[in-house]
């Protein structure tokens, strides 16, 4: 398992050891070796108190291929607000996502429509990608939704956790299972591989998301990629890459409301 690692495990540590910039206050370790508190660590990393990010997808699929540019804004206080507009190309600028407390909704700016989303609408395909309404405005929280059990630690320079997740009780989640891989050089934690099955008891996963191209970017080290596969759509995929990001910058509170997502 550790192969197909190799390579991002060594370019990690070295990034991280050559780099003179200050961890961000909450990668400070909560708990020393803490699986729970890690997987939060891992799950937030590209969460500030406020974040604002122009991101890339493209996606792959058998009969199509599309290309966004997207705009994000999340706001952690309080109940936690979150908003993903597309801005192009023209033919699907518009369209969006708001997540305000436990509420989803999604816009049509064609139909001029906005829709609630149900928990069983959370793992529904966002715009034809492989990605899912809740994976855009991280609506689930691993670290609070979900129960962590290490599986296995590979120590080093650059540590490796395998981790199983199981939903706690009553959780508004669409996986029964989630195996999820972190690494942890220093104090910088991040996610490497996160396996998604249906059910506790499935052998086969559903999906696999992966992380890469670990860069420095809006002051901090993270994965400027992130890959989805679905088990059953071979040669698929959905790719976001993450152009600008900042963190704790001023976005207020009247950002994440249905004007703004209408607009």
């Amino acid at each position: 398992m550790l192969a197909p690692l190799h390579r991002y495990l060594i370019a990690l540590a070295l990034l991280v050891a050559a780099s003179s910039a200050s961890a961000e206050s909450y990668q400070e370790p909560r708990t020393g070796e803490d699986v729970q508190a890690l997987v939060d660590r891992a799950d937030m990393t590209y969460r500030g108190r406020t974040t604002a990010a122009v991101l890339e997808m493209r996606v792959k699929a058998s009969t199509y291929s599309r290309n966004y540019r997207l705009v994000y804004w999340d706001r952690r206080r309080g109940e936690g607000r979150s908003l993903v507009k597309i801005l192009g190309p023209s033919l699907w600028r518009g369209y969006g996502t708001l997540k305000v407390g436990e509420q989803l909704k999604l816009y049509n700016p064609k139909r001029n429509q906005i829709t609630v989303v149900s928990q069983s609408m959370l793992g529904d395909r966002w715009m034809g990608s492989h990605f899912t309404n809740d994976d855009l405005v991280k609506h689930t929280r691993l670290g609070k939704h979900y129960v962590a059990r290490l599986i296995r630690k590979y120590p080093g320079a650059t540590t490796l956790y395998k981790v199983e997740l199981t939903p706690k009780r009553n959780a508004p989640v669409a996986w029964g299972k989630i195996i999820y891989q972190l690494s942890k050089t220093g104090n910088i934690v991040l996610p490497v591989r996160a396996d998604y099955y249906r059910r506790r008891g499935s052998r086969r996963a559903t999906r696999t998301i992966t992380w890469r191209r670990v860069g420095r970017l809006g002051g901090r080290i993270i994965p400027k990629e992130m890959k989805v596969v679905l088990a059953d759509k071979p040669g698929e995929n959905t790719l976001i890459r993450f152009k600008k990001i900042r963190f704790d910058v001023n976005v207020p509170g009247r950002r994440f409301s249905q004007n703004q997502l209408r607009r």
